[in-house]
């Protein structure tokens, strides 16, 4: 029997939206976001990983790893006997992953599987940290996912999200967010996508959070020590926590 609930059903149409809209945009998700971020994501993805250096044997969680940056930055930071576990809902983010794990020999360090950041197949404490880049603001439920990182993590263990945010200041507030809502999606439309495919990831950011507010959820689904970094003026934030040790 179908259900009915409202709140089911706008759950089943988000995740479903999202998982085409990346499906379709995988070959050139890469090259939009050199594109929009004028070549600063790569700084933003190093200096994320760089909160986060995994020690020899550990296992560091990079959820929503797309095309898997973010986890060969944290395997360039990490101990040479550090392995990373990619998890994407989108099996055609992780097929573009593949061949740049195969070209940099890091096949062996970086594991990648397809699966749900609110509702992962891990075991709990499993994992010793969890980063995530431009991942938050598509869950369907925010808080669920930060409960999900929190359940899998070890006692101790840090997360570190990277995300788009709200620059404080009027004026650069003002021109980054006609840019980020009006300009970004025409690069899709330069690069032979559908305007309304690349037109879901700034219409993601208008219910986001801000910096601030992003700190709190984090706190009230049990992370610790919880704080956030803005960079380039705010366009973008990291936030960083801490497992309480038990």
């Amino acid at each position: 029997m179908a259900r009915k609930d409202p709140f089911f059903r706008e759950t089943v149409e988000k995740e479903s939206s999202t998982c085409n809209v990346f499906s379709r945009i995988a070959c050139i998700y890469d090259l939009m976001n050199h594109l929009i971020s004028f070549g600063l994501i790569r700084s933003w993805r190093r200096r994320a990983a760089q909160c986060l250096p995994l020690g020899a044997g550990e296992v560091g969680l990079d959820l929503g790893t797309g095309t898997a940056e973010l986890a060969i930055a944290l395997a360039y930071s990490a101990h040479p006997e550090g392995h990373i576990l990619g998890i994407d809902i989108t099996p055609e983010m992780l097929e573009m992953a593949r061949p740049k794990l195969q070209r940099r020999g890091l096949q062996n360090r970086i594991e990648l599987r397809v699966g749900d950041a609110e509702h992962l197949e891990l075991p709990d404490n499993s994992v010793d940290s969890c980063c995530s880049a431009f991942l938050v603001r598509n869950l369907v439920d925010i808080q669920q996912g930060f409960r999900e990182m929190l359940r899998v993590v070890r006692p101790g263990g840090r997360i570190v999200c990277l995300e788009v945010s709200h620059p404080p200041g009027k004026i650069f507030g003002k021109l980054f967010h006609y840019y980020f809502y009006k300009c970004a999606p025409l690069v899709g439309i330069m690069l032979g996508q559908k305007f309304e495919a690349y037109d879901y990831l700034p219409d993601s950011l208008k219910t986001f959070p801000t910096a601030p507010e992003l700190k709190n959820i984090m706190e009230a689904c049990g992370w610790s020590d919880v704080h956030f970094r803005r960079l380039y003026g705010g366009m973008v934030a990291i936030h960083s926590g801490v497992k309480k040790t038990l």
